[in-house]
């Protein structure tokens, strides 16, 4: 597969010693998403070594502070967010939800408002799909919430 302006910046979380590649948290053309996606990388990823791309060159390397909660296996087999679990407190207004039911495809927008004030900022998108259900086939997950940019006027 040749290399996309996709590839340019990159967030890949390592082990301590820098021989094996856990996982590839971020993927982004855009700087300023990138930026982002490393400040919360940063927070969702304690005790980790994260270097983060602009293609090959590394722009940025840490050992994050506190301890390793989850074994990264865990977060990249548990998270349908390529292992970045996200936060409702870390949505902007400018962006959208879409849930998808997984048993019957059917889609629709969801207002993060709503989500924030039933399960709080902290809440994260992981334990949030697990508790809601399909409004057309009435069946409880898996949903799975997709995060939108609102077009620009």
């Amino acid at each position: 597969m040749g290399k996309t302006a996709e590839d340019n910046f990159r967030i890949e979380v390592w082990d301590r010693d820098e021989q094996t590649l856990s996982e590839t948290i971020s993927r982004s053309p855009d700087s300023t998403v990138s930026q982002a996606a490393w400040q919360a990388a940063i927070r969702r990823r304690p005790g980790m070594l994260l270097i983060h791309y602009n293609s090959r060159h590394v722009m940025e390397k840490i050992l994050t502070p506190g301890e390793v909660k989850i074994p990264p296996q865990t977060i990249i087999d548990g998270s349908v967010h390529a292992g970045l679990d996200v936060a409702l407190g870390d949505l902007r207004e400018w962006h959208v939800l879409r849930a998808w039911c997984r048993s019957c495809s059917h889609h629709a927008t969801v207002k993060p408002a709503g989500l924030v004030q039933r399960y709080g900022k902290g809440a994260l998108f992981s334990s949030i799909e697990r508790a809601l259900f399909c409004t057309s086939c009435d069946r409880g997950g898996p949903v799975r919430l997709e995060i939108h940019m609102l077009p620009r006027n």
